[in-house]
């Protein structure tokens, strides 16, 4: 008999190396007793959950790893997702003016590897008017619109509304976190710089999307999984900044990257998001 679930939470990885943190699995076997386990076909590592119906299971990073194992949990026996909320819950990157530890409530998530790419030195770019100049990408004509996700509004808006009662933690002298709401940009590519970032912007104009808030690696796999089997209308993208995007100033990009991935940062994004997740589930088993 498969085990009913009310919650689905979808962390990406339980521990990854050199990540100087814990993996995004762990605030919530701290948190919940998520004693029972459930082995399910297709997945990387077990489904485990408690006895009032939330159950957590890390899909892997990446957007291939995200849809095969949402997948795998929505068309194998082992679980029943017909009344879940499915939240997918962890770390993400985000532009400069959003201070580290803020969370990022999805409205949108676009595929930024759902695009055409151009060589620049063709001199037929679009400009974008930003300082980068021409933008060597442009909507796959083949593809339009099946890399973008409306959330549903509805669900957005009460995971808002809940995320203003809870409180975010900070790092030192960083400004305070914050919670918006706005669009999440997903790729297969962990990329980190000031021209890729206009890039992405200039992309997100020409899909008439965005600006966005937050940047990582699995969310569009998991909701276009959960379109194909008719579910996307109850998935939430719940995102905790750890890290900016680009370098400062006078810094390289590899200088950058390697310096932001700090372990205050990365426990502080996901101890915010997961404090947000949690005011959403917890509602929900009220």
């Amino acid at each position: 008999m498969p085990v009913a679930l009310d919650a689905l939470v979808l962390p990406a990885f339980e521990e990854l190396d050199p990540l100087p943190a814990a993996g995004e699995t762990e605030p919530w076997h701290d948190a919940y007793d998520l004693s029972e386990r459930v082995d399910v076909p297709g997945t990387l590592a077990p489904l485990y959950h408690d006895a009032d119906g939330l159950g957590v299971v890390p899909t892997g990073i990446g957007k291939a790893a995200a849809a095969t194992t949402t997948a795998a949990l929505r068309a194998g026996d082992a679980v029943d997702l017909s009344d879940a909320l499915v939240l997918s819950v962890g770390i993400a990157g985000a532009p400069p003016d959003l201070p580290i530890g803020s969370v990022v409530i999805a409205d949108e998530i676009v595929d930024w590897d759902d695009k055409c790419r151009f060589d620049p030195d063709d001199g037929d770019c679009e400009d974008d008017g930003s300082d980068g100049g021409d933008v060597p990408i442009a909507p796959d004509p083949y593809t339009e619109g099946q890399g973008v996700f409306d959330l549903d509004p509805g669900l957005v808006s009460d995971a808002a509304d809940l995320a203003a009662g809870v409180a975010l933690e900070s790092i030192g002298e960083e400004s305070e976190p914050t919670v918006t709401v706005g669009t999440n940009v997903c790729a297969d590519e962990l990329w980190h710089g000031r021209t890729v970032a206009e890039h992405v912007s200039g992309f997100l104009e020409a899909l008439d999307r965005g600006p966005y808030r937050a940047t990582e690696m699995e969310d569009a796999g998991t909701v276009a999984a959960l379109r194909r089997f008719g579910l996307a209308d109850r998935y939430l993208s719940v995102r905790g900044i750890s890290n900016h995007d680009r370098p400062a100033p006078g810094e390289s990009s590899r200088e950058s990257f390697e310096a932001s991935l700090t372990e205050a940062g990365l426990e502080t994004g996901l101890a915010n998001a997961v404090r947000v997740a949690r005011a959403v589930v917890d509602d929900r088993r009220v």
